[in-house]
């Protein structure tokens, strides 16, 4: 099982790894904040130089040589050609869709709730380039992550 879940954020990756590793322990989960921390010594990178230009390429590259693993990441993480790679070796590629619209209310939500920092100004792009992978033809399955959590895992597990 290799499969990649790419979504903007806000469109319920976190929830979902969460879920998962609820519903079925034996499953090799990761996810791209958790990878980076583990490769920063346990702190998540907050210099956006070091993350985007040493240790992202990292993380691709260790997930890319796995067997068995079902990654979890925000789309800007990737670029086409990483997309392309993780095809050429086996991994279904899942896209969480969400509206803009409903991606700034989450946003909203987890802002004033949680005490998240407001990343609305980038979530236009995020979509923007949601729409260039969905075009790419890269894009095994679009889920819409407005379903229930439950209905978007048994979705991913079907795979």
């Amino acid at each position: 099982m290799k499969i990649l879940v790419i979504g903007a954020s806000t469109s319920g990756k976190t929830t979902l790894v969460k879920y998962l590793r609820s519903i079925r322990n034996d499953l090799p989960i990761s996810e791209i904040d958790e990878e980076l921390m583990a490769i920063n010594k346990g702190v998540f990178p907050l210099d956006e130089s070091l993350k985007k230009e040493v240790l992202t390429p990292k993380v691709i590259k260790d997930i890319l040589n796995k067997e068995n693993i079902i990654f979890f990441s925000n789309t800007d993480y990737f670029t086409i050609q990483d997309l392309k790679s993780y095809k050429d070796k086996g991994f279904k590629i899942v896209q969480l869709e969400l509206s803009l619209d409903k991606l700034m209310e989450r946003n909203r939500k987890r802002t004033t709730e949680n005490g998240y920092p407001d990343i609305s100004e980038y979530l236009p792009g995020m979509v923007e380039y949601q729409d260039e992978i969905n075009k790419s033809g890269l894009v095994d399955e679009v889920i819409d992550a407005n379903l229930y959590t439950e209905m978007i895992a048994k979705k991913i597990l079907k795979l």
